[in-house]
């Protein structure tokens, strides 16, 4: 940038005083876009994709969800997942040799032995006796569908 005895060169007219009208010579505002009609068909998301993995559907079976203030457990097609205050395990159903369950008053006490043979279990406190019949109610069939898979893997 250049200056000469008077001032800065500068770029393109000075902007309007404030409150004044835009001068006349001013270029009107450039058209508004009105989008066309939406598109019939929006893609969702491409599936993951792992080079060299075929994908796998997900087992079809009875699934059971049972969770207090810190701990969770879900049984499914793909096996027992514990939550233990945050410490999430899965164990898929190839690692599980027995699905245990008892109720001691409103406490839930689920486990499973692996294959390796060490006992994992998780504990649930349903609070009302009520909430433990429900539960029981929902985790009787479950169990004793997966039982009965476990059984005939032998």
């Amino acid at each position: 940038m250049t200056t000469d005895q008077q001032g800065p060169q500068a770029f393109g007219p000075p902007p309007p005083a404030y409150g004044s009208q835009a001068p006349a010579h001013a270029s009107p505002p450039p058209p508004t876009h009105v989008p066309g009609p939406p598109p019939t068909h929006v893609p969702g998301p491409p599936p993951a994709y792992v080079p060299g993995q075929i994908p796998q559907p997900v087992p079809a079976g009875p699934e059971f969800v049972a969770f207090d203030k810190t701990n969770a457990l879900v049984i499914d097609g793909e096996g027992v997942s514990f939550d233990l205050g945050g410490q999430i395990t899965d164990h898929a159903w190839q690692h599980i040799t027995q699905l245990h369950y008892t109720a001691q008053g409103t406490f839930l006490r689920v486990g499973i032995t692996h294959t390796a043979g060490w006992f994992h279990e998780c504990v649930i406190n349903a609070k009302k006796q009520q909430k433990m019949i429900e539960w029981l109610t929902q985790l009787g069939p479950v169990a004793a569908y997966y039982q009965a898979q476990l059984a005939n893997r032998g």
